[in-house]
């Protein structure tokens, strides 16, 4: 079936919600509200819009807009966990690799992945060597590119660590001072070095087991599927996504998680956020109420009370 695109404005769409049986506002003027529903998008808005669609007559606009804005304080919240897991994730990771390796180069080794492998050119833009500019600002790291730009160059790593070796593809076009693992992993996006770290194997070691394991996951594709779903929330955090009222990538449960799964559906967010918790090995609830109870007091807040009472309740339904 064609898609039939329809393209509205602002001020008939506001109308269309009264019409619909939302009442109006009693905190904002109709150029607030138009004014806040520009700048977040009428497409964006109507997945807030919808929570409220079964009884509409007993909603207000201000209550779209306090969903929407208690969304973004959750979506602040769980970020800040997902960052949290990333940085534990990435120290591991180089003190995983350190363990088995002495050559800080190995992520340049064919023989380091199973199978053939490349360097996304996303992932090593930022370790080419350009003409300096002082005053054009760049998305590195600065500290680690310019004492590493300004101390080494790969020609000279390239002959002590990789010589006589086969290495993966390298881009030819660019001119890229390749730096030491632990510099990489700290530059790279989660998407990259989730995709990396699945592939990589170090003297025959497979090395996602060897990190799961430092998590207390024995099962690497489970340990996989944690990590996917870390990457998931984390972009939509990021990207600035609706968190609330959406379905998540599932993760197996083990231990006590299996015991929370009876009462809380495996794709919403306080799944997701007990997944978090377990890479961070914080997993202290002697029950699924004292879980709820953390997840509220952190999650929710900054949000408005009603607002929090209406997500916490979207989030036991399947």
């Amino acid at each position: 079936m064609q898609y039939d695109y329809k393209k509205k404005d602002i001020d008939t769409y506001i109308s269309s919600l009264y019409r619909d049986g939302f009442l109006k506002s009693k905190k904002y003027s109709h150029e607030k509200i138009k004014a806040q529903i520009t700048n977040i998008g009428i497409f964006k808005f109507k997945g807030y819009v919808k929570a409220f669609r079964s009884d509409v007559s007993s909603y207000s606009i201000d209550n779209i807009l306090d969903l929407y804005n208690s969304d973004t304080a959750v979506s602040l919240n769980m970020f800040s966990i997902s960052s949290k897991v990333e940085v534990r994730l990435k120290a591991i990771i180089i003190d995983s690799a350190y363990e088995l390796t002495d050559n800080p180069f190995f992520y340049l080794l064919k023989g380091s992945y199973d199978g053939d492998f490349t360097i996304g050119d996303e992932s090593v833009y930022d370790w080419e060597i350009k003409e300096h500019r002082p005053r054009k600002k760049s998305e590195i790291y600065l500290h680690y590119r310019d004492y590493y730009l300004s101390k080494y160059d790969f020609k000279a790593n390239k002959v002590t660590y990789l010589s006589k070796q086969e290495l993966i593809l390298l881009n030819e076009k660019l001119n890229i001072n390749y730096p030491p693992f632990h510099y990489f992993v700290e530059n790279i996006t989660l998407g990259a070095l989730i995709k990396m770290i699945s592939h990589i194997q170090i003297d025959g070691n497979f090395f996602l087991k060897i990190i799961a394991n430092k998590f207390n996951i024995y099962d690497p594709n489970v340990f996989l599927s944690y990590l996917l779903r870390l990457k998931e929330l984390r972009n939509r955090c990021a990207h600035n996504g609706r968190i609330f009222n959406r379905n998540y990538r599932g993760v197996k449960a083990f231990g006590c998680h299996r015991e929370f799964r009876k009462t809380i559906y495996e794709h919403k967010l306080i799944d997701v956020y007990y997944s978090l918790l377990l890479l961070l090995c914080d997993t202290k609830f002697k029950n699924v109420e004292e879980l709820k109870r953390h997840f509220t007091k952190e999650i929710f807040s900054n949000c408005d009370k009603k607002s929090q009472e209406f997500m916490m309740k979207v989030l036991e339904t399947r």
